[in-house]
């Protein structure tokens, strides 16, 4: 009995950011505007490195890439990094820095669960949205580059972009956490999530980055935010590969969920210590 009323608080914590996503929803779709510029920039710069080829039937390949392929990847990992994108950060600073978190401590719901839940409502709206602008993407590059997705690719993605969404959420709940020691680290945020983005393979694919380079990346969490379930879409990833790679994903959850643990049992001695 006892946990199905905690099943019902969390429910409610889904619910509060599911009326928030639907509230906002103007903010998703300027972010989704925001987009295509990059989009539109980066294919120009590959159909100039790739020669002046557009039709990706020239065979031609670049960090592994066709042109087809290097194309399909850019906009589909700016639509995902732009989902996979968090905020509640922000909420989380500030019920610190004010002294609004001891209102949460007393309520039978942990903070973590309550955040963590209202930001998958947030996103339950906007994979709604982002689920229609994929199968449009992915209409368009099929027709013009013949690109093309498999059921069993689209299966992976969905799980990967679950994923995703976990990865960043304990990744910026534990630079959130930060707070607890640092006065203001709005700016803190922004410079994360540049590096994040860079080293997930938000802007370029991590080939580009050289082998060096991408064998040190692809075992850091960050290519789980955007790299990964892009690349599952794209069809890239070698089947025998997939498992290994989600449990790799697994064990970087679990130490992540670890750390966000000991700084957040850190923090709560330190904020009561102030606050008294």
């Amino acid at each position: 009995m006892r946990d199905f009323a905690v099943a019902q608080k969390y429910a409610k914590s889904f619910t509060v950011g599911l009326k928030a996503g639907i509230e906002y929803r103007a903010n998703f779709f300027f972010a989704i505007a925001a987009a295509v510029a990059p989009v539109v920039i980066q294919t120009a710069l590959w159909i100039v490195i790739y020669g002046g080829s557009s039709d990706g039937d020239n065979g031609s390949t670049l960090f592994g890439f066709t042109f087809a392929q290097m194309v399909a990847y850019t906009v589909i990992a700016q639509l995902v990094s732009r989902l996979v994108r968090t905020g509640f950060e922000y909420d989380l600073n500030d019920d610190i820095r004010t002294g609004s978190l001891d209102r949460y401590l007393v309520k039978p719901v942990g903070y973590f669960g309550f955040r963590l839940f209202a930001f998958l409502g947030d996103k339950a709206v906007q994979s709604f949205v982002m689920g229609a602008l994929l199968a449009v993407a992915v209409a368009v590059l099929s027709r013009m580059l013949g690109f093309s997705v498999s059921l069993p690719a689209v299966a992976l993605f969905c799980l990967a972009l679950l994923i995703a969404f976990m990865f960043n959420f304990l990744l910026f709940w534990c630079v959130g956490l930060a707070g607890f020691w640092l006065t203001e680290i709005g700016f803190l945020f922004e410079a994360v999530r540049i590096v994040i983005i860079a080293a997930s393979g938000g802007i370029f694919p991590l080939a580009v980055f050289g082998p060096r380079a991408e064998r040190v990346l692809s075992l850091l969490p960050f290519k789980f935010t955007i790299q990964f379930p892009t690349e599952l879409l794209c069809g890239r990833i070698p089947a025998g590969d997939i498992l290994p790679s989600f449990a790799l994903a697994i064990v970087w959850m679990l130490a992540l969920i670890a750390l966000g643990q000991l700084l957040w049992r850190r923090g709560l001695r330190r904020f009561a210590a102030v606050g008294s």
